[in-house]
């Protein structure tokens, strides 16, 4: 993404036309900058100069970017919520006074993607501050400037979260990028969706709600475009003609016969012709989404290493390559390792890093040396954890190229070997790095890095407390928590100690990795928590289970669960994954019996 974006829309228009001022909201991955940059493409090419403040999501202002990478970064975890809330405003104070309010002249649109609408939805619905000072504020930085339209984009935060790793994929984002709001789990996304429909509901006259998640990108342009027509058309301008959507590609499709179809099989007969019926269901599903959407279904395929799923990965490689390599992650089957080889030129970064923990397989082990100077980050962090001579080769390879994916890939290593290369890696341009090669160790050299360098760098120090069970990683943990809850609860594991626990409960409005951290138990308090949560986050409460969590108990849980939500691909992928682990352990207990009576 270009550092700036040219302004092209130069056209003029007779004065006689109103200025009118439109702004996109909605949380990250909802689709409203391609919703707004495509209906401003349209306006433009039907002769209507539109000015956009933050077109392709940059801003026009050079301070207001710099205002957003200050609040985005991570460094500044210890930020309040007032100060935050207040460079918030600046920024998009800013851009008012620079660039919104010089455009809004008569014939001119000027859109917004986001405007102060989400620092109400940030600052009060998802940080807790007070509505009425929150809305002094934004009335001193409007000065009674607020849009003639606001365009919602509705989309649940799972979907969001679908979309984002697929786009990140394709943009071929640094894995582990992480900003200041990321630290707070999906349930701060959440919490700010329940704001803006709160705001939609208080000023209905101005407020479009689009569920951009349940239509396709064709009727959710049109609906627009008919709301914005509207609005021209009361501003004195010109009738705009019908729009041609054909060749717009829609990545979300209608689920009605696909739930349809799902409840059908949950109510069948018998519980494993149930199961196999939903497996062959979801296959000719992701066969259908790999002309309109093959992103999603070289997604929902990731982690599966059977016929079926890389028969569907054929279909979406030339297309989704970075996905399908992705997706291969874990997997040690012939099939894969073929494709790996097939897709090494074309996605030879996520082909790299789809080999994390493949061990000493050898043809994983000379996948990496052939890698290593291709794609170093990602062939790094493939050995994390290793001290096998496989591993050292590598790191000695590729040392002086990434020496902090080397350095991220010694987590959890104590030997002397380890210390030698962390040693050598003490700098402050090194800390992340080092800080996260600390994961697991609670030792007093461990220590004595994470205190030196927890005012600049704390996330990471967060981050290094993977695992530990001393007092305290504890103590730091509930400090944090607060404000980092996705990254302490993924610290903490499976764990069952009593703080742990605290911890969860503390976190259980904004962080879906509460469930997550779930994982493998079974006790009452575990199965209390999924119950109290289930309904917000479905998918990771049954992802909870584990695959291989063959109860009664178990599979009854995920048979209701997926009547609740019987459209959910993700849902439906968690069941099939737990049938497929069903029947590779009878197979091998099978194989067992049959050596045994040899």
């Amino acid at each position: 993404m270009p550092e700036t974006v040219p302004d092209n829309s130069n056209q003029e228009a007779p004065g006689e036309m109103a200025p009118v001022f439109i702004d996109f909201e909605g949380i990250d991955g909802s689709g409203k900058t391609t919703l707004s940059n495509r209906i401003s493409q349209y306006l433009i090419d039907n002769g209507i100069p539109v000015h956009h403040a933050r077109d392709k999501g940059v801003f026009r202002s050079e301070i207001s970017k710099a205002i957003r990478n200050l609040t985005r970064d991570p460094r500044f975890l210890r930020m309040s919520d007032v100060t935050e809330f207040l460079l918030y405003v600046a920024r998009d104070t800013q851009m008012i006074d620079e660039y919104i309010r010089p455009k809004l002249l008569p014939g001119n649109l000027v859109f917004c993607d986001r405007y102060l609408y989400s620092a109400i939805t940030h600052s009060h619905h998802a940080r807790g501050l007070p509505r009425d000072g929150v809305d002094k504020v934004l009335e001193l930085a409007a000065r009674d400037l607020w849009p003639d339209l606001v365009i919602y984009c509705d989309v649940d935060p799972l979907t969001s979260r679908l979309r984002k790793k697929i786009q990140k994929v394709r943009d071929n984002k640094k894995a582990g990028d992480f900003g200041r709001k990321g630290l707070m789990g999906i349930g701060f996304r959440e919490e700010m969706r329940k704001g803006f429909l709160e705001l939609a509901e208080e000023d209905p006259e101005h407020w479009l709600v689009i569920d951009n998640a349940n239509s396709t990108i064709e009727e959710s342009l049109q609906r627009i475009l008919n709301r914005i027509r509207q609005v021209l058309i009361q501003k004195g301008y010109p009738e705009i003609p019908d729009p041609c959507w054909a060749e717009l590609s829609s990545e979300e499709k209608p689920l009605g016969e696909f739930a349809e179809a799902t409840l059908e099989i949950c109510e069948g007969e018998g519980e494993e012709e149930r199961r196999i019926a939903l497996t062959e269901h979801f296959y000719s599903e992701l066969d259908r989404l790999c002309d309109g959407a093959p992103g999603f279904t070289a997604l929902f395929t990731a982690g599966l290493d059977t016929p079926e799923s890389h028969a569907l990965r054929a279909k979406v490689k030339e297309r989704e390559p970075g996905m399908v390599a992705k997706g291969l992650g874990g997997l040690r089957s012939e099939e894969a390792m073929d494709l790996r080889e097939e897709l090494k030129d074309t996605a030879p970064v996520y082909v790299a890093g789809s080999l994390s923990g493949m061990g000493k397989n050898p043809r994983a082990c000379q996948l990496r040396l052939e890698l290593a100077d291709v794609a170093p980050e990602q062939i790094a962090l493939a050995v994390r954890g290793s001290d096998s001579e496989h591993a050292w080769e590598i790191r000695d390879k590729i040392g002086k190229k990434v020496p902090d994916e080397v350095l991220m890939s010694l987590r959890g290593l104590e030997t002397e070997r380890a210390w030698e290369l962390r040693k050598k890696r003490t700098k402050d341009k090194y800390a992340r790095a080092l800080l996260q090669s600390l994961g697991g160790i609670d030792s007093d050299e461990a220590w004595e890095l994470r205190d030196r360098f927890s005012n600049e760098y704390l996330p990471w120090v967060l981050i290094s407390l993977r695992g530990l069970r001393s007092d305290r990683s504890w103590d730091l943990r509930q400090e944090h928590v607060c404000r980092a809850p996705k990254i302490i609860i993924k610290t903490i594991g499976s764990s069952n100690d009593p703080r742990a626990w605290e911890i969860r409960n503390d976190s259980k409005p904004y962080a879906k990795e509460v469930l997550d951290s779930l994982s493998g138990l079974d006790s009452g308090d575990a199965w209390r928590l999924r119950m109290e949560l289930k309904d917000k986050w479905p998918n990771t409460a049954i992802s909870s289970l584990g695959a291989g969590s063959q109860s009664e108990r178990d599979w009854k849980f995920r048979w209701d669960m997926l009547r609740e939500h019987p459209g959910n691909h993700l849902l439906v992928k968690h069941l099939v994954k737990a049938q497929l682990k069903s029947v590779s352990r009878r197979a091998k207990e099978e194989a067992r019996k049959e050596e045994g009576a040899v």
